[in-house]
């Protein structure tokens, strides 16, 4: 879906000014394309006309919340609100001025805690990559709380569950620390499906790989 030329790619260090995607960057390239790939096929789920509003939890550097805008803007021709929140205030200035630097003018961020975020309109769409550990947890918990037609959540360091887990019937997997990790990854995000499911939400688990090249679920 990109092609490494694309602005907000350059600005976020993936590719050079020649659109050449930095090699240490290829994963994480194909990542994003990745991810678009399943957001193509969740847009039929989102509004037929108007604006698309999106917020992007936890978002960090925003990789995703700006190829995201762009594949809804520029691909599909949509019109954008997109809203992303991290906590940490120098990061939020920073995408911001990538933003403007952009003129993705439908892009705004602010730090805060995603606990407390309560916008006037309910988003459509909420993102997450690697809300860390119970990070992803509060992520989906706001997007059920906020009814938003769509969440694409990609969690990573599950490790809430493996501190807590104390089954004596698992030991044959638990006194295992590799074992006992993937359990907990499957446990983790299969309890987050039912939990979604319980809601109202249709689930799909997919694969998405990380950069460092290991499938991560979607």
């Amino acid at each position: 879906i990109l092609s490494g030329k694309e602005v907000f790619l350059k600005y976020l260090g993936i590719s050079d000014v020649n659109g050449r995607v930095y090699d240490k960057k290829q994963s994480k390239f194909r990542q994003i394309n990745k991810f678009l790939e399943n957001l193509k096929d969740v847009v039929k789920y989102l509004p037929k006309d108007g604006v698309i509003r999106v917020a992007d939890l936890c978002c960090g550097k925003s990789y995703l919340s700006f190829a995201v805008y762009y594949y809804l803007t520029v691909c599909l021709g949509r019109t954008v609100d997109m809203f992303g929140m991290d906590l940490k205030e120098s990061v939020m200035e920073y995408c911001a001025d990538v933003a403007s630097k952009c003129g993705f003018d439908g892009m705004n961020f602010a730090s805060g805690d995603v606990m407390r975020y309560l916008p006037e309109n309910k988003p459509h769409l909420v993102i997450s990559l690697h809300a860390c550990d119970i990070a992803t947890d509060i992520v989906l918990d706001k997007g059920i709380s906020l009814s938003a037609d769509v969440i694409l959540s990609t969690p990573c360091c599950h490790r809430d569950l493996s501190r807590k887990l104390d089954c004596p019937e698992l030991d044959f997997i638990s006194k295992h620390s590799i074992l006992r990790s993937k359990f907990c990854d499957a446990a983790t995000d299969a309890l987050r499906i039912l939990r979604l499911e319980a809601c109202g939400y249709n689930c799909t688990a997919i694969e998405l790989i990380d950069p460092d090249d290991t499938p991560k679920n979607v």
